[in-house]
């Protein structure tokens, strides 16, 4: 699952590359640290960003949240910008586009968590059955699965130098898997 992620992120990149002419193609790439509201958790993000013209931009991302409650989230977006505007010293955007957020949800863990106080005591009165059957009960359960939505919300990059700039979003995810999300990081211009 991890590997096609990945290739829908370098193939929206090689997409926007070959669209791009080589005298005019500036690319950012870049990374940080997001909050989702509902998924109540940090991620880390990385960001591939063409700067089409003056007016329009476009991202693919892909964010990975930490392990939290026995669950994996994760996020792969691909956003449009719409400069507002634009100086040497910064740049302010509205984004819409396309969210895929992904789940992955471990009972194994949740189950191993919950009976390990009871496996001493049911384990010494029914003995090793109790002990497999536990095992065999628990191995291999998980659940995962996708959901897509679409993201809206404002962005905006500070020059720090001449290649290196400070970003921060603000967007909102409607659909399946609904949540804010706050993110900031560096980006390095190309």
């Amino acid at each position: 699952m991890r590997t096609i992620k990945m290739y829908l992120v370098l193939g929206a990149l090689c997409v926007l590359g070959l669209t791009a002419k080589a005298q005019d193609s500036k690319f950012m790439l870049g990374a940080g640290l997001d909050y989702a509201t509902d998924i109540d958790n940090l991620g880390i993000h990385l960001k591939g960003l063409y700067l089409i013209n003056d007016d329009w931009e476009a991202d693919a991302g892909y964010t990975y949240y930490f392990k939290k409650n026995y669950t994996n989230w994760s996020a792969l977006d691909f956003n449009g910008h719409y400069v507002f505007t634009s100086s040497d010293k910064g740049v302010l955007y509205a984004l819409a586009g396309l969210n895929v957020t992904f789940y992955k949800i471990k009972y194994d863990d949740i189950v191993g968590d919950y009976t390990t106080g009871y496996d001493d005591y049911y384990g010494e009165y029914y003995g090793d059955e109790y002990s497999d059957l536990m095992v065999s009960m628990t191995s291999d359960m998980e659940a995962k699965g996708s959901e897509v939505g679409l993201n809206i919300g404002l962005g905006g990059r500070m020059g720090l130098s001449d290649n290196l700039f400070l970003s921060g979003e603000i967007k909102y995810t409607l659909g399946g898997a609904d949540y804010l999300n706050i993110g900031a990081g560096l980006m390095y211009c190309f």
